[in-house]
């Protein structure tokens, strides 16, 4: 079934061909096919480190240009942003369920496929509730460890493009504040949408600190379970699916890199 009584170059070309067609093996640990497997993995992934990403970027990036525009905003925005950046996932995840979910039992402390799974099956306002509950806790974890980075990066950009010639010379000509920070926002905004697509290649390492901690049903604990196990098949199909989605992503970002910044345009066309 495996092709092992193959010869060596008939197995590597049988491997490649099941990938192509989607049959990824078969998993010992979960006894299912390993295609269906990481389709709910990867569901439940995107379900919570997407939407973790991209709020954290949006926030992120708002309070950088922020604190580089307001000096006063800025003192107090700076301290927050690297204590946040220097917080590892794992240790702000502990820190929020010890407060959160152990002393004031506000929020759940873990999150259970039955959570995820109990808001399609029987969608209303009891089972969205129990998901908010177990949701918020890894979201709000992800959200503000990542915010600082984008913060602090967004902030040097910020007055990077503030201290250059063109926002001098729109100031010389009597332009306000405000729009000479909207003129170096949209410069300053263009690294970081290509962090945005780095920052989706981390997702793995992001769901295994969850996964420890909220015991999260994402690729992160799927991979502690297949390594410990020794399944090779489920662990061969989620760096190979998770590397194509990366790359997939870092395309689209390139994609949209190129719409969002003007010189590229004139850049491609006169080329």
């Amino acid at each position: 079934m495996l092709g092992y009584n193959l010869p060596l170059h008939e197995q590597f070309i049988l491997l490649w061909k099941r990938i192509f067609t989607g049959d990824l093996g078969w998993s010992t640990y979960f006894s299912a096919p390993v295609s269906s497997k990481i389709l709910e993995i990867v569901i439940n992934d995107l379900l919570l480190i997407a939407p973790a990403i991209i709020v954290s970027w949006f926030l992120g990036n708002w309070l950088g240009a922020l604190a580089a525009r307001y000096r006063a905003l800025d003192r107090v925005l700076v301290p927050l942003m690297y204590v946040l950046t220097a917080t590892p996932y794992f240790l702000f995840g502990l820190l929020l369920v010890y407060v959160f979910g152990v002393v004031y039992g506000v929020f759940k402390p873990v999150i259970t496929s039955t959570d995820i799974h109990g808001l399609f099956v029987n969608p209303c306002w009891e089972t969205l509730l129990n998901f908010l509950r177990a949701y918020t806790l890894p979201f709000l974890s992800m959200v503000l460890v990542s915010m600082g980075g984008w913060a602090s990066g967004m902030r040097t950009l910020m007055i990077y493009e503030l201290e250059s010639n063109y926002a001098r010379y729109m100031e010389s000509l009597g332009f306000s504040a405000r729009k000479i920070s909207s003129y170096a926002f949209k410069y300053a905004i263009n690294p970081q949408i290509t962090g945005l697509g780095i920052q989706l290649g981390t997702i793995i390492v992001a769901g295994l600190a969850l996964s420890s901690i909220f015991n999260y049903p994402g690729a992160g604990i799927a991979l502690i379970y297949a390594i410990n196990y020794r399944d090779v098949f489920l662990i061969q199909g989620i760096v190979i699916v998770y590397t194509i989605m990366v790359i997939a992503a870092n395309f689209i970002i390139d994609i949209v890199y190129v719409v969002v910044d003007p010189r590229l345009k004139v850049g491609f066309t006169s080329g």
